[in-house]
């Protein structure tokens, strides 16, 4: 029986990352005012845009994996972020040792900034809605699953990872 997703190097198959690569670089050029604006680099955007203000406080380590990155580079996006006044870090009163993140006021409204920036003008804005649709649902069978984009806590169905940015 043959492969239905067909051969890995197949010419469809490369111009469809060219696509992808040449729409991530549009929908990042749209940010780069804004980003000069905040006083943020793309790592600490997309760190700030990772911190859903209507979720739990993710921790350090659920920060980490969904950036998919070490700890150690987190705690340096985190003392970037909290210098700017965009996030607070707080001890978990159960274990003093881990440590939340949570968006100030100000982190928000910066957040908020940056998602619209990035979504209003998108150019996935010149497609239909129903087009839309199906790309998120393409999108998705090819494993960019959007509830993995920002912190979830980690649940036994669902390990705590994340694509990488």
């Amino acid at each position: 029986m043959a492969d239905p997703a067909g051969p890995v190097d197949d010419a469809l198959t490369h111009a469809v990352v060219k696509q992808v690569i040449i729409l991530a670089g549009a929908i990042g050029a749209l940010a780069a005012d804004l980003l000069k604006d905040l006083d943020l680099t793309e790592p600490l955007a997309n760190a700030l845009w990772r911190l859903d203000p209507d979720a739990p406080a993710p921790s350090m380590r659920t920060l980490a994996a969904t950036l998919n990155c070490d700890p150690s580079t987190v705690t340096f996006l985190t003392d970037r972020l909290e210098q700017r006044g965009l996030i607070r870090r707080q001890p978990v009163p159960t274990n003093r040792r881990q440590k939340v993140i949570s968006l100030t006021p100000s982190g928000i409204e910066a957040r908020s900034r940056l998602v619209h920036a990035l979504t209003a003008d998108s150019p996935f804005t010149r497609l239909s809605p129903d087009d839309r649709q199906h790309l998120h649902t393409l999108l998705a069978k090819a494993g960019a699953d959007p509830s993995s984009f920002t912190c979830q806590a980690p649940t036994a169905t669902r390990p705590c990872t994340g694509p990488r940015p």
